[in-house]
Formats: structure tokens, C-alpha cells, sequence
């Protein structure tokens, strides 16, 4: 059975007869009737019979008329979702993040992605750095939102943005620090890093601005992420030094201060598989690449993908 052999089945049930058919469907009416005939062998049934009027189905006809426009339906549908995805405009598109990112990077991204192709899903999940480029490498992911990406073969880096640097304190707090205004102000108070481990990272770069500033911090605990950052700082354990895309969180015992004198910046770097990406990778680096180009909650410096 082939799909022309259903399309020239339903078109002379819908004309009433062959000649009909033939003209509607462009044909002349011997190859049409040898097809219908051939259809009739390969289901084992009877599907019209003559009457005065032309033709009309059988009642085996009329039972294989709705599976014929049903299934003709189907092949249409998935043809149009099958050239969609080659278009990289349908299925699922696989995005992690390792740190604050999550806040505003992938949000104003996934926003961005979803309005331009309606018919593609995003899969969230939360990855280290050091799985996020194994997963890229083999093909398990598509496209990681992070920062301190180390460089690795096989995976491409944009440096997408940059946020500058707030100071987040209990509350209350040491006045001396409520007034903190650069890094400088910060040498002498205790400091949480995060996160532990998986370097290069947010931490590293902490610890080289208060080095620039011709000081050691003073480590009061190194944590996992920013959350337990944040919970020991609330507990009063010491000072941390977070994002921007941070400070519009509202974490209970703790106020967040700009750095508004020669406030420090980090990056925010988006990675993907240098080669052999699928068309749905494409398309979101297109609308990550138009987020920067369009200021829409991006700010950075890319480089055409190779």
C-alpha cells in the first residue's frame, strides 16, 4: 500500500466516479484505475461498486475512507514537523547552567527562544562545568549557560555579557561595611566564597580582584553555590560578593549593596558544540546572538559560530 494509492483512493470517493478523479488529480483514468485496483488486491476488499451515478463505496469502503483521510492526515503532519525540525524550528532543545546565570541569562533566553520558534520545547537541568562540555561533547546536551569556562577542544565559548559586582550582608550589619563602596572597603571582612571546587569559577575571580587590590580576603567559609552563600551570610558568618542578577533576589536577613565606585565585573559565557550541531542548536544561537544584537538582556561579544 502507498500513500498515492490513498490519495487516489480518496479522491474518487469524494468525486463520485474515475473520470472525475482522473481530471482532479491530473492523471489520465487508466493509471487511476490500475491503482485502485492494485489497492483493492493488497487489502483484500471490494471498495466500490458501479452504480448509475459513477461509483460508491462499499461498505468496506466507507470504514477504509476515514482510516485512508486519517492516515493521510498524519503523513502530512508529520512531514511538516519533520521538515520543521530540519529547519531547527520543532523539538526539544537540551540548555544547562552552572551558577547564577540561572537568574536572568536563561530566563530572558528561553523567553526569547520560545516566542520565535512557538513549536520547539526547552529542557532546563542544572550541570557542573566540567559535565556540561562532556555532555556537549557527546552530543547529551545542545547549549550551556555559565561563566570561567576552561578552554576545551571540540566546545566553542561566546562571552555573552558581563555583570558587575554587589556585595550581599546580614542585616543588621557592621556599619563600616553597610558603607562599602568599592573592594577596597571589603579587605577586612570575613568572605564567603563559592563555589567549591570545578576551576576556573566565580571564586578564582574573587580572590584575584581582592589580590589586585594588594590584599588577601579573608575566607570565612567556601560553599557549594550561591544559595549557601547567601544562608551563611544572613547567619552572620561573613560577606559575599555576588552578581547583579542576584541583587533582585529578597533572601530574609539580607540586604545587598552596589559596588558603584569602579565596581568589578563578570562574565556570562554561553557554550556549544564547535561541530556536527544540530538545526535546533543553530536556531538558539541565532536568538542568542540577537539578544545581544538587540540589547534584549544580553550584553557581550560573539564570534560567528565555525
Amino acid at each position: 500500500m502507498e500513500m498515492r494509492q490513498l490519495r487516489y483512493f480518496v479522491a474518487v470517493a469524494e468525486a463520485g466516479g474515475f473520470g472525475t478523479a482522473a481530471e482532479r488529480m491530473h492523471i489520465s483514468q487508466p493509471p487511476l484505475t490500475r491503482q485502485i485496483q492494485a489497492l483493492e488486491r493488497d487489502i483484500g476488499a471490494k471498495l466500490f461498486e458501479r452504480s448509475a451515478r459513477g461509483v460508491e463505496l462499499t461498505a468496506a469502503g466507507r470504514v477504509f475512507l476515514e482510516d485512508a483521510r486519517q492516515l493521510l492526515t498524519l503523513a502530512q503532519r508529520s512531514s511538516r514537523r519533520s521538515q520543521a525540525a530540519a529547519r531547527g524550528e520543532s523539538g526539544e532543545l537540551n540548555l544547562v547552567y552552572f551558577g547564577t546565570p540561572v537568574f536572568e541569562t536563561v530566563p530572558a533566553f528561553t523567553r526569547a527562544f520560545r516566542a520565535t520558534y512557538p513549536d520547539a520545547s526547552v529542557a532546563v537541568s542544572h550541570m557542573t562545568k566540567e559535565e556540561q562540555l562532556e555532555s556537549l561533547l557527546s552530543g547529551v546536551v545542545d547549549i550551556g549557560f555559565g561563566r570561567f569556562y576552561p578552554v576545551t577542544d571540540g566546545v566553542t565559548s561566546w562571552n555573552i555579557g558581563a555583570e558587575s559586582l554587589h556585595v550581599a550582608v546580614a542585616d543588621p550589619w557592621d556599619e563600616r561595611v553597610r558603607g562599602a563602596r568599592t573592594l577596597a572597603d571589603l579587605i577586612d571582612v570575613p568572605v564567603i566564597l563559592y563555589p567549591r571546587g570545578d576551576r576556573p569559577s566565580f571564586a578564582d575571580k574573587v580572590v584575584s580582584l581582592f589580590r589586585s587590590e594588594g590584599a588577601e580576603p579573608k575566607i570565612a567559609a567556601e560553599v557549594e553555590d550561591v544559595l549557601a552563600a547567601l544562608a551563611l551570610t544572613a547567619a552572620g558568618i561573613g560577606a559575599t560578593l555576588v552578581p547583579a542578577s542576584v541583587a533582585h533576589l529578597r533572601w530574609p536577613g539580607v540586604t545587598i549593596l552596589a559596588l558603584v565606585q569602579k565596581a568589578p565585573s563578570v562574565p556570562v559565557s554561553c557554550v556549544f558544540r564547535t561541530h556536527r550541531r544540530a538545526p535546533i542548536v543553530e536556531s538558539a544561537l541565532r536568538v542568542v546572538s540577537s539578544l545581544i544584537r538587540d540589547g534584549g538582556g544580553l550584553k557581550g561579544e560573539i564570534h560567528p559560530p565555525s
